[in-house]
């Protein structure tokens, strides 16, 4: 990954939010790491770019400058295939509960119901695609897997 492009990027989305130590002070590094990383002097671990993307609000792809690509994905994926459909694909089924506000999960293995809220279902909804998010940043990250 570039670490020109990923510095150019934290500075951007830092700027008119924080200073470069109130950044630090807030994922624990020091006002020189993070000078360090907007020049691109240093590649950043992935935990401390989750950390930063965190604090400013933003998704890790988005530092990385990858978040247009990302966003093509996530629209094919969904136009592919529902969240309800990719849980069935992970060996769930999912139903609408006579419940007003919930949601049925159908664990098949194991002949269990779970009922979760909406809002439950948007948090898992939303979790496993930030997940998926960082997983691919992550794999486009380890150097072997460039665009």
């Amino acid at each position: 990954m570039d670490d020109n492009k990923i510095g150019m990027n934290i500075k951007k989305y830092r700027k008119g939010k924080f200073t470069q130590q109130e950044l630090a002070d807030k994922i624990g590094k020091t006002e020189s790491s993070i000078r360090k990383y907007e020049k691109g002097l240093v590649t950043i671990p992935l935990d401390v770019l989750n950390k930063i993307a965190t604090v400013l609000e933003v998704r890790v792809a988005d530092l990385m400058g990858i978040s247009d690509y990302l966003d093509v994905v996530e629209d094919s994926i969904e136009k592919a295939i529902s969240f309800k459909e990719y849980l069935g694909i992970l060996g769930y089924e999912v139903h609408e509960s006579p419940y007003n506000d919930k949601w049925v999960i159908h664990v098949k293995d194991s002949d269990i119901d779970v009922y979760i809220s909406n809002e439950e279902m948007d948090t898992l909804e939303r979790t496993t695609i930030e997940n998926i998010d960082l997983r691919i940043s992550k794999y486009m990250n380890d150097g072997n897997h460039n665009q």
